[in-house]
């Protein structure tokens, strides 16, 4: 691995620091780990992990040029509101996006926590309550919270209904009597809920480059160590026992780690045809193979 890694930088360049905006959670494993084991030192990166709490913040964050790169949902890319021209450079996984409420079944009262009603959660919520729960979301329902953490510590308070969930918020969820109504896996399957973002402009350096090929070498690592290798990495970072186990089946399952790297056009077809369902009048500002940085799947 060593060697493998010393390669990805060119003789003659200095280390790159990398400024880096993510959500917190489990679907870091594989950053976590590749900074616990020097991965990234050793291809010549710094890497900071700076950890937002909305999609807004994120999203702000990049526009005002404090992250080099990002893992974010493929929808904001359609938004229209980023800035500096970015791609996606890698998709992955973090396990199925899940619904879950107080038990019962979903009524018009509902109140849905989102972070933002405009998001690809907030449009996976509105599917599966339409098509799993025949149970449709108006507009006035949905509450904006924030992010994953912070819409699942509202949950149990009373104060919204349900939200969408990943893991190991799930199962966590579930442990504390709010059950799943649905997932992405049954009403859009070939969604891509997850990549790596970085600017046109910088997509093809040797950074950026190296950075993807670190993810990909950590990612299969932890898949070839299964359970007890993702399991002491969550440890590492310091994540409490509980999580952990909790996050272990989501991250090993069909929209887990094991999620194909490539950022396809059907994969953005599904995002984006999400985004078009729920906001009939969105048009696409460009072709979404434009969103698709280089040297990923058509």
């Amino acid at each position: 691995m060593s060697t493998t890694l010393n390669a990805l930088r060119p003789p003659g360049e200095p280390i790159r620091q990398l400024t880096v905006g993510v959500f917190p959670g489990a679907g870091n494993v594989h950053l976590y780990h590749a900074i616990c084991s020097g991965y990234f030192e050793q291809a010549g990166l710094e890497v900071n992990l700076v950890q937002v709490v909305s999609s807004d913040q994120q999203m702000a964050g990049w526009n005002a040029d404090d992250f080099d790169i990002m893992h974010t949902s493929p929808d904001h890319l359609l938004r229209g509101l980023l800035k500096r021209d970015p791609v996606a450079v890698r998709a992955e996984g973090m396990g199925e996006l899940v619904v879950h409420r107080r038990p019962g079944a979903p009524l018009p009262t509902d109140r849905w926590a989102v972070d933002n009603a405009q998001g690809a959660f907030a449009f996976v919520l509105r599917a599966v309550l339409a098509d799993v729960a025949c149970s449709p979301v108006a507009d006035d329902q949905l509450v904006q919270v924030g992010g994953t953490l912070q819409r699942f510590q509202i949950l149990p308070t009373g104060a919204v209904d349900g939200t969408t969930l990943h893991p190991p918020f799930d199962v966590l969820a579930a442990e504390k009597g709010l059950p799943r109504v649905g997932g992405h896996l049954q009403v859009a399957p070939d969604l891509i809920t997850n990549v790596v973002v970085a600017p046109r402009d910088t997509a093809t350096t040797w950074h950026t480059r190296a950075y993807v090929e670190v993810c990909r070498l950590s990612t299969e690592e932890l898949l070839t160590s299964g359970p007890p290798g993702i399991e002491a990495a969550l440890l590492r970072h310091g994540l409490p026992e509980a999580a952990v186990r909790a996050a272990v089946p989501g991250l090993l399952g069909p929209a887990g780690l094991s999620t194909s790297p490539e950022v396809t056009l059907r994969g953005m077809e599904a995002v984006a045809g999400l985004r078009r369902r729920f906001t009939p009048d969105w048009r696409p500002a460009c072709p979404l193979t434009s969103l698709i940085g280089p040297g990923q799947g058509r």
